[in-house]
Formats: structure tokens, sequence, C-alpha cells
């Protein structure tokens, strides 16, 4: 399974080191402070997605369409820039966030058989 998806599961644990930082506070350059996991999310979210609905689906050449790629990039764009920062001190409307979800998402998209592929 690990080499099935060589690639998702390089991109999870960047993220694991990214949050292994971030927790021991180890100090580390600003966008990957600010920005990596970001940049990290979509990939991984829309990996997962896919993963999900090939098993559910039980259809192993099932990918994303830009367009779906586009809305799903817009709706976390959305929530956590424009409508958690509304409700929760926590998050912060960071238009450069939205610019890293744009990219995680293009980037995907791109390479999205090879990160999904048998």
């Amino acid at each position: 399974m690990m080499r099935r998806y060589l690639f998702l599961w390089l991109l999870f644990a960047l993220y694991l080191v990214h949050l292994v930082l971030k927790f021991g506070q180890v100090p580390v350059p600003p966008f990957f402070s600010h920005y990596f996991a970001d940049l990290l999310c979509m990939p991984l979210l829309l990996s997962s997605a896919v993963l999900v609905m090939r098993w559910v689906r039980a259809d192993a050449g099932l990918y994303l369409s830009g367009a779906m790629i586009l809305v799903a990039t817009l709706y976390v764009s959305l929530v956590f820039e424009c409508v958690l920062p509304l409700f929760f001190q926590r998050y912060t409307a960071d238009i450069w966030d939205v610019v890293m979800y744009g990219v995680g998402g293009g980037l995907f998209g791109v390479f999205q058989k090879d990160l999904l592929s048998k």
C-alpha cells in the first residue's frame, strides 16, 4: 500500500514533519511556519476525497475534473478565510493562505495521476 501511493505518503510525511516542528517550537523560515500547511492542504484533502470516492464507487480509474478541483479550492478558501474568522479568533483571514490553497489545488490537478497512480 505504501508503494502504491508513494507521492501521497510523501506529502503526508511532510505535513507530519511540519506539525512536529511547529509543536516542538523549532525555529523555521516564515514560509514554512505560516504557509506550508496551506500549500499541502488541497493535495492531501483532494487525494483523500478521491480515494474514498474510488472505494465507494469501486472505480479505480476515478479522477477529479478541473472544475471539481476549482470548486473544492474555492470552498476551502471561503470557509477558512472568510467564514471562520468571523466566528473564531483562532482563524485569521489571509490572502496568502488563499494563494497557497490555489497553488496546492493547481499542483494537485497537474499531478493527480502521479499522486494517485496504481
